[in-house]
């Protein structure tokens, strides 16, 4: 019976796949996967990029990406546990393929199957309850919600559904003193950190019940417990921090992407209360909180509900947890709970209404990593749904109990239609528009800035302009990345493209009309070709020109005669990025990266020069220094600190002939700004480094100065 429950959750699992996933979609060379775009199209893009770079230490770093300092593709959300497969594959065959759509179809294959696990996990022996898990578990709208969007590394929430059932049997058992009982939860962690660091964390804290468990019950020797949890937890971050060499960072912003109270039970995207009615969101971001549990198992609840009053009035409930804490499940009620906590976030709102605000610190420093609290309700929702069906067939007799879970499984199949329709649509794939522009055949490199857009039009183009770029064997400069490394700084790369010398055979390209608007085509080198393409600006170097009109030059590079000395407001056309005045006429640094950007007389340099800056830091603290990067073009950056709030100099070196087109290009990058507002000054900027006084251009022999 135990083998045949499974086999027919398979079934079920494979039927769901073929009625859910075209063909194409499926193998990854059709539907949606022609023209993918957003999230889907990054994962993409790093699952191919991947391929095509050679073998590298640490294994997930593909130097393509983020060329030429390299990026790990867990930064792109491109499922490295695939990904490290596809390679293998691509190896053998000789050329990058999609094993993307593969992974979807074992997310739905996998899915009941886990769920009769789990349900198994409580001592559940009943066929039709397995059954009834099983039907649930692929009508879940938090799952097709995923598909829907996407996701496809965080479609794998049959990961949770086998850690509930793990932690199920550990507690009813007791078992977790010695290493082997952690061998199992070790594996599966492993595999979820090599998915999604999501997907990670919520299984890693349903399988903390068992560890926690012998504490509640003041059992002897719960510390082997705690302490053997805490391996099976560790090794797997060890694992991915050797195969990624970064752990990525925290976000920003807490309580953005939470689940709003009511989102379980309000039915949003419903097939019997109307498709039409709306997510809940009260912050624009809780659409990522989207946890409606469904018609069919909030019936189930309800009728699970009243089965335990009656019973807890008639005194048939079974008894508490011995001291000895076997058969408790205290342990994983308190961790779904803290997962619910976690999952309304700190700003709970209950529709439009705001009912706790316990502000933004320290929660952000603590709670960074899950970003996107609300997913964390998708464990309390499996846990519902397997625990509710364990009380059933405890307390209702088989007729009575296959005619709930019948009407259940009907409703919840009914409920979840339009979710299903959408998932087929999607994955059918649209009419996508193609790329702007065909990337010239001996193209090398593509860049396109700005290279953190927000959410619209410009990311997408962005995103189907580096797929495009992958497929066509260019390297990319530049990728979104849903954890940015240490290293990296919108600000600084949105500065390189706009000023330094575009590199042989790259294909570079500008959007939105604030960042065309500040280009100034001088600065590329004399080689650069601009054209304005779709509404946008792509530039080659040593290519085939693009199809399209010439681009207009922009505002004239000023041209500074030596020697000569710049003071006050006079500096103002020397400055290119990050800069403003305040009401003195003086330059302050905004940001991470200031420059400047002139071009010396005549049109190349024939002696060395000197530059000399005069400049006051600002420190974090009073007294203290401010640590800045100076570079000179693209030569080596070198470090001075400045003296908070007192004149410096900085001399830069300039070499003869150092660069053919003459152009000077300063960039000073601080790493450590700080808001005025802090010290107690009035100036027009929040992340200062930097005030400029002065610039003084000399010959290095000292004539002129």
């Amino acid at each position: 019976m135990l083998r045949w429950t499974y086999i027919a959750a398979g079934l079920i699992g494979a039927v769901a796949t073929v009625l859910l996933l075209p063909p194409g979609a499926l193998l990854g060379n059709g539907g949606l996967w022609v023209s993918p775009h957003g999230d889907l199209a990054q994962t993409l893009t790093g699952h191919l990029a991947f391929q095509a770079d050679a073998w590298r230490w640490p294994l997930l770093r593909a130097a393509n990406l983020m060329w030429p300092h390299g990026l790990s593709i867990a930064m792109t959300d491109s499922n490295p546990l695939v990904s490290l497969l596809a390679k293998l594959v691509a190896g053998l065959r000789g050329r990058p393929m999609n094993l993307l759509g593969l992974w979807i179809g074992a997310c739905v294959v996998l899915q009941p199957i886990a769920a009769v696990y789990a349900l198994r996990g409580t001592g559940c022996r009943s066929w039709e309850a397995a059954l009834a898990a099983a039907m649930l578990a692929i009508c879940f709208p938090a799952l097709l919600f995923r598909l829907e969007l996407g996701h496809v590394n965080l479609c794998g929430h049959f990961v949770l559904l086998f850690a509930l059932g793990m932690a199920c049997r550990k507690v009813a058992a007791g078992r977790g003193a010695v290493w082997r009982d952690w061998v199992g939860p070790c594996a599966l962690l492993t595999i979820a950190v090599l998915v999604h660091p999501y997907l990670f964390v919520f299984a890693g804290v349903l399988l903390a019940a068992p560890a926690i468990e012998p504490l509640l019950a003041h059992r002897p020797g719960w510390g082997r417990f705690v302490l053997w949890y805490s391996g099976a937890l560790a090794l797997p971050v060890l694992v991915f921090l050797t195969l990624s060499g970064t752990l990525g960072g925290g976000e920003k912003g807490f309580g953005f992407y939470s689940m709003n109270l009511l989102s379980p039970v309000w039915p949003q995207r419903s097939g019997l209360f109307g498709p039409g009615l709306r997510i809940l969101d009260a912050t624009g971001g809780q659409y990522e909180g989207y946890n409606y549990l469904g018609a069919g198992l909030l019936l189930l609840i309800g009728v699970a509900s009243v089965v335990l009053v009656q019973a807890a009035v008639a005194g048939r409930l079974p008894p508490g947890p011995s001291r000895k804490g076997r058969g408790g499940h205290r342990a994983i009620i308190l961790v779904l709970v803290g997962l619910a906590a976690l999952a309304v976030s700190t700003r709970v709102f209950a529709g439009k209404v705001l009912l706790i605000s316990l502000g933004t610190r320290p929660w952000d420093q603590i709670f960074g990593v899950v970003h996107a609290s609300g997913r964390a309700f998708w464990a309390v929702g499996y846990a519902l749904m397997i625990g509710t069906l364990a009380v059933l067939v405890r307390h209702l007799s088989r007729p009575v109990l296959a005619g709930v879970l019948i009407v259940a499984v009907g409703l919840q199949f009914a409920d979840t239609a339009p979710l299903r329709a959408d998932v087929r649509s999607v994955f059918a794939g649209h009419d996508e528009p193609p790329p702007a522009f065909a990337m010239p055949a001996s193209a090398t490199l593509l860049t396109t800035l700005p290279v953190c857009p927000g959410p619209g039009a410009s990311a997408d183009t962005a995103t189907t302009l580096r797929l495009a770029g992958v497929r066509a064997g260019l390297r990319l400069s530049d990728i979104t990345a849903a954890r940015l490394p240490n290293w990296f700084s919108c600000e600084r790369s949105l500065a390189d493209g706009l000023e330094l010398p575009m590199r042989p055979r790259e294909v570079r390209v500008f959007q939105e009309p604030n960042v065309i608007a500040r280009l100034r085509t001088a600065a590329l080198g004399r080689e650069a070709d601009c054209r304005v393409v779709a509404g946008l600006v792509a530039c080659t170097r040593d290519l085939p020109f693009i199809a399209g009109t010439p681009a207009p030059p922009g505002p004239a590079l000023p041209v500074v005669t030596v020697p000569n000395r710049f003071s006050g407001s006079a500096v103002a056309p020397l400055l290119s990025f990050g800069w403003r005045f305040d009401g003195d006429g003086t330059a302050w640094s905004e940001g991470g990266r200031a420059t400047l950007l002139f071009r010396l007389a005549g049109p190349d340099t024939e002696t060395a020069e000197t530059i000399h800056l005069e400049l006051e830091g600002m420190a974090r603290d009073r007294g203290g220094q401010c640590p800045v990067g100076v570079r000179l073009g693209t030569a080596g950056t070198f470090t001075t600190l400045l003296p908070d709030l007192r004149l410096a100099g900085v001399d830069i070196a300039v070499p003869a002939h150092f660069d053919a087109d003459g152009i000077v290009r300063i960039s000073l990058d601080i790493d450590r700004t700080v808001d005025p507002a802090r010290r107690g000054l009035h100036v027009p900027v929040h992340r200062a480094g930097v005030r400029l006084l002065s610039v003084q251009v000399s010959h290095a022999d000292g004539r002129g100065q």
